[in-house]
């Protein structure tokens, strides 16, 4: 079975993950948008199955 992989916001775990709202601008490098919080860059992506624990460890990261 193939792996899937899903891009998560390295700010706040979120995967609702598109395109900045300026969209694509050929000279730019494509760069990752997050719904949730406005985040961009690029950014890690992570199994399916490894998401929950992703989230988890930014958590414990913020507290420390």
């Amino acid at each position: 079975m193939k792996k899937q992989f899903i891009k998560v916001c390295p700010q706040c775990g979120s995967t609702d993950i598109g395109l900045p709202m300026g969209g694509l601008d050929g000279g730019m490098p494509i760069r990752d948008h997050c719904r949730k919080c406005d985040n961009e860059g690029i950014f890690p992506e992570a199994e399916d199955s490894e998401i929950k624990s992703f989230k988890k460890n930014l958590k414990n990261a913020k507290h420390n």
